[in-house]
């Protein structure tokens, strides 16, 4: 039975402007060439098996985005990562990587949350009016919404989607005065079927024109079978 490995990695700079696609077939060109054993779909046209997690906005750059690849035959996870990274491109870099139950649901299937910080210059926004506006969405039950993509759209409510919002300012570096700080919303978004809304949907509701200079996914929450899954781990695949 093939091997089921999680990569968890960084996706920065150049490589926020790429879209999921693409990040796709640059994981596939790296993978080939760090030489890793991949395993291949069955048909007429087989494909390495990895699969992407929720795409990654463009625009956004990525803390912790997740990746599973399939191998046959198994590596241990600490090999896998030292192939990877001589070959990786710039603007990705691998946080870790381990073993996953082959029997687990499929990545997508298992995604909840996905946490967000979109960051301004202080100059940029007034964060008074902007704490207001806040907690006024927050206080709202729902608000429809009109999601575009290309020429297809939906209406979403977007409030529904928001388990969490929070407002922040962080002092400038070097002491530097306040005006020269950092306004900094953070989003906690739901990504259930029927309730997922996206984090550029939450700051256009917002009513927030100015540019932000960071937009970053910090984190994508899974539904862990927490109990099958730290049975397996302790068993332990390969040997210390």
């Amino acid at each position: 039975m093939p091997q089921r490995v999680r990569v968890v990695f960084r996706k920065r700079g150049v490589l926020q402007w790429v879209s999921h696609l693409d990040t796709m077939r640059a994981w596939e060109r790296t993978l080939r060439r760090a030489g890793l054993p991949l395993a291949y779909t069955q048909g007429f046209s087989p494909h390495p098996r990895i699969a992407l997690a929720a795409p990654l906005p463009v625009g956004f750059e990525g803390e912790r985005e997740l990746m599973d690849v399939w191998l046959d035959p198994a590596l241990d996870p600490a090999l896998v990562q030292g192939r990877i990274e001589p070959k990786l491109p710039p603007g990705l870099e691998i946080v870790e990587v381990e073993e996953v139950a082959e029997r687990l649901p499929s990545l997508q299937s298992l995604l909840r949350t996905a946490c967000y910080r979109v960051s301004y210059h202080r100059a940029a926004v007034d964060p008074s009016a902007l704490e207001a506006r806040l907690a006024d969405f927050l206080a709202l039950e729902s608000l429809s919404w009109e999601e575009r993509r290309g020429d297809k759209s939906r209406t979403v409510d977007v409030r529904e989607g928001v388990l969490e919002a929070a407002l922040s300012t962080e002092s400038a570096p070097g002491g530097r005065s306040e005006r020269e700080g950092i306004v900094v919303l953070t989003l906690r978004l739901s990504l259930d079927e029927g309730r997922g809304v996206r984090a550029q949907s939450v700051v256009e509701a917002l009513g927030l024109e100015a540019e932000p200079f960071s937009m970053v996914r910090t984190e994508l929450e899974l539904e862990r079978p927490r109990i099958a899954l730290g049975a397996w781990r302790a068993r332990g695949r390969h040997e210390e």
